[in-house]
């Protein structure tokens, strides 16, 4: 599928945990947030924007209100929400993040502010107008068997949307086989594995799920 691009910047949004916010117009209710603000955003366009402060209160109040997920935490700048069936945990923020805590502490490891969480993508798959891109990433997925994530982010010109870059530091899209089948002159398969960043004060949280 042919990547969104960013309401605000005009660039394709990039769909790695934690760097992306999908604003969807069912959180509108009664003209709030504006509809022009709804769609896929780069975090970092997102928490510098005045769209950033409407679309938590819309998302909270839908989660809270509408979905029944219970209030957990909250602090100055994140809620806590438990899903009401399985308990599944996610936090809110006032930057216009997402973030998904019930998930493994294992291979967590600590940066200023918070730790970082590894992410591994079995299927990844990316449609880029750059033909030339595309065919880098193949060429170094079929010799290498990686493709850095920060060399993606540069090339397709989003680096600077980035937010906690230090979780995409070491990430790489991985060869595989059974993937390259889909591959085409300007679509490419593979495996993701990068990290996102959880902070601080949310880390209490983390791994805390009722099956």
């Amino acid at each position: 599928m042919k990547l969104s691009r960013c309401p605000h910047c005009k660039l394709p949004v990039l769909e790695l945990e934690g760097q992306f916010s999908k604003l969807d117009s069912l959180y509108i209710h009664n003209g709030n947030p504006p509809a022009a603000t709804a769609g896929w955003w780069h975090a970092g366009c997102l928490a510098g924007s005045d769209a950033a402060a409407p679309w938590y209160e819309a998302r909270l109040r839908n989660f809270r209100d509408v979905r029944r997920y219970q209030e957990v935490a909250a602090t100055p700048q994140w809620t806590v929400l438990r899903e009401p069936n399985r308990g599944k945990l996610l936090a809110l923020g006032r930057a216009g993040e997402l973030l998904s805590l019930s998930r493994g502490r294992r291979g967590a490891h600590p940066v200023p502010g918070g730790a970082v969480y590894p992410v591994h993508d079995e299927v990844f798959h990316l449609e880029l107008d750059d033909a030339g891109l595309v065919q880098r990433i193949k060429d170094s997925l079929a010799s290498a068997g990686t493709f850095p994530v920060p060399a993606l982010l540069e090339g397709m010109a989003i680096a600077d949307r980035t937010v906690h870059p230090e979780a995409l530091a070491n990430g790489v899209l991985r060869f595989d086989s059974g993937l390259q089948a889909h591959w085409g002159p300007r679509f490419v398969s593979a495996q993701a594995e990068y990290g996102v960043f959880v902070p601080s004060e949310l880390e209490p949280h983390v791994g805390e799920f009722i099956r």
